[in-house]
């Protein structure tokens, strides 16, 4: 008996087959992406080349360090007077108020600290939050260490938000208060920023963000004046980025400070509080300014055009003039 001819194309049959093999390959390769992306986030540390870095700016001033259960906190210090406490921004470390140490310590005082996660402090508190009140105990924790019972805070970015909540739960403590393109409103932050929020999204990008390159990159952006990003501020700026300690506070940190209490806590914030912003911020549009100056009852607001997100960096004569006028009768 003779078996019926298969007329099948053979086209047709290999067409389920390739897709079934197409499927295969796309399946692996998604799984091989995941696995990569959990290991980078999870699993791989980039080198911490800022340690080999010698700070002429440190070696200029002098690291001091202030011992506490909490942390080693690492600060400079110049000048006598009444006390001005300068909170490192966000991200940076003590090179952020390089421009202002040695003009306010003409009449003052002055510390500029790296709270954890920052600069060179060394965090102690395995079980330290990274969030408001952890940044806010932070403050008292380096005050007290010290022995410094009140003083006029100011900060940039992070910064200024952590020191405005600081005031605004210790108003004992704080005789002025100033505000430099600070957080503090409950508002998203750029993509980049809010993309930090992300699990493993936000574990790769830091790590990918400690290169010199990308460094240089991120500073550009926030500044108007980029003839004032030297070689030797770049270095300063990007050295402590790369430590793995302050790689993981920035993504936590993103996470979990919570603005919206910081900002609900502003009609209620008796503290002289002056707000200095640059008109050209990318990160923190000038309109966010306007927004704390109706929201403080004591505030003075000063638009500085011609500057962007770090005001102190961008334009330092301008700042400096504003801060030695506020600071003047701090007691």
């Amino acid at each position: 008996m003779v078996a019926p001819a298969n007329n099948t194309p053979q086209n047709t049959i290999a067409q389920p087959v390739r897709k079934r093999r197409w499927r295969r390959w796309l399946a692996a390769a998604i799984a091989l992406l995941v696995a990569a992306m959990l290991f980078g986030a999870y699993g791989w540390q980039p080198a911490e080349d800022g340690r080999a870095f010698r700070s002429p700016y440190l070696a200029q001033v002098g690291s001091r360090y202030a011992d506490t259960p909490m942390a080693r906190f690492h600060y400079v210090q110049a000048g006598s007077g009444t006390p001005v406490i300068l909170l490192s921004p966000g991200g940076t470390s003590v090179i952020g108020w390089k421009d202002q140490l040695n003009v306010l310590a003409r009449d003052h005082t002055v510390y500029v600290v790296d709270l954890p996660g920052q600069g060179y402090t060394q965090l102690k508190d395995s079980g330290f939050a990274f969030d408001l009140d952890a940044m806010v105990s932070a403050v008292s924790a380096f005050m007290d260490g010290l022995g410094v019972r009140q003083a006029a805070l100011a900060g940039n970015s992070w910064s200024g938000g952590w020191a405005l909540t600081f005031a605004q739960r210790h108003p004992d403590r704080v005789t002025k208060l100033a505000l430099l393109d600070a957080t503090g409103l409950d508002l998203p932050g750029t993509l980049m920023w809010e993309s930090l929020k992300l699990p493993v999204i936000g574990e790769l990008a830091v790590k990918l963000s400690t290169g010199k390159s990308t460094v240089r990159s991120l500073a550009e952006g926030m500044m108007v004046n980029k003839q004032r990003l030297t070689e030797q501020l770049l270095d300063e700026w990007w050295a402590p980025m790369t430590f793995h300690d302050n790689i993981r506070a920035t993504y936590l940190l993103e996470r979990r400070l919570d603005w919206a209490q910081t900002e609900r806590a502003l009609p209620a914030t008796k503290t002289q509080t002056l707000v200095l912003w640059g008109k050209q911020d990318t990160i923190q549009p000038v309109e966010r300014a306007h927004r704390f100056a109706e929201l403080l009852p004591n505030e003075q607001l000063v638009i500085l055009d011609g500057c962007g997100h770090a005001p102190q960096l961008d334009c330092p004569d301008p700042v400096n003039r504003h801060l030695q006028t506020f600071f003047a009768d701090s007691r």
